[in-house]
């Protein structure tokens, strides 16, 4: 049997990553054409991410040097992670004079986060959390034109996504609860949380973002892409 350095943390999101390799073929085989290359991109964060996560809490590492670099490739994946959920969501929702600079300021500061990873000294684990909350909260600002193309009750699932991210790092920073002592802890909790959050970010981007109808980076007009009137009111994509 395989011995982990940190069995809760790891298999969590070791699991999790197995799950979103499915999910990520789900989507490709959903979405319509001009959608796949924006799905692809978020399918693929999310198995980097929970990838690295899981080696790094399950591996032994025979120095600080080896293990300070998987810490760097986790905390790098967070970054593509939240970059790469915005993607669809404001490769297809925003209008397009808009949607270049929202997706490239999203993943400037993903590159700006995993150049200063590399390039810098260890930061405090408070500032890197806080760094990631923030990021993940910028994704609020077009939040307008979210509403207008899908109603109120869609976003639920995207606010549902964020609440978990943000308790889940909460409880990071905060140092609470201790559920179990030696098992199961604020770094556990978190991680519970990142697959509780991504898992509501699927559902969001799958059945509401990449299935609307005219779903497409490139087939959306300048204005608002708002859904008809009768989509919204029967809930039939809800």
């Amino acid at each position: 049997m395989i011995e982990l350095r940190d069995p809760v943390s790891s298999l969590s999101h070791l699991l999790t990553a197995i799950w979103a390799v499915f999910a990520t073929a789900l989507m490709y085989r959903l979405a319509p054409q001009p959608s796949r290359t924006v799905a692809m991109i978020y399918g693929m964060s999310m198995v980097l991410l929970y990838t690295a996560s899981g080696l790094f809490h399950g591996l032994y590492y025979e120095s600080t040097a080896q293990h300070r670099l998987f810490q760097k490739l986790d905390q790098s994946a967070i970054y593509l992670l939240i970059a790469g959920t915005n993607t669809p969501i404001m490769a297809i929702l925003l209008p397009r004079r808009w949607r270049r600079w929202f997706l490239g300021g999203v993943w400037l500061m993903a590159c700006l986060g995993i150049a200063s990873l590399w390039a810098l000294p260890k930061p405090p684990h408070t500032l890197v959390v806080g760094v990631y909350l923030a990021m993940g909260w910028i994704g609020i600002i077009p939040i307008r034109w979210y509403y207008q193309a899908l109603g109120a009750r869609a976003m639920n699932w995207a606010w549902l996504g964020a609440a978990c991210y943000t308790f889940g790092a909460v409880c990071e920073l905060s140092r609470w609860p201790v559920l179990i002592p030696g098992w199961i802890g604020p770094h556990e909790v978190l991680h519970f949380c990142d697959s509780a959050g991504s898992l509501a970010f699927f559902v969001f981007i799958v059945r509401h973002v990449l299935l609307r109808p005219g779903a497409s980076p490139s087939g959306i007009s300048g204005k608002y892409p708002v859904l008809p009137t009768h989509f919204i009111s029967q809930n039939r994509l809800c």
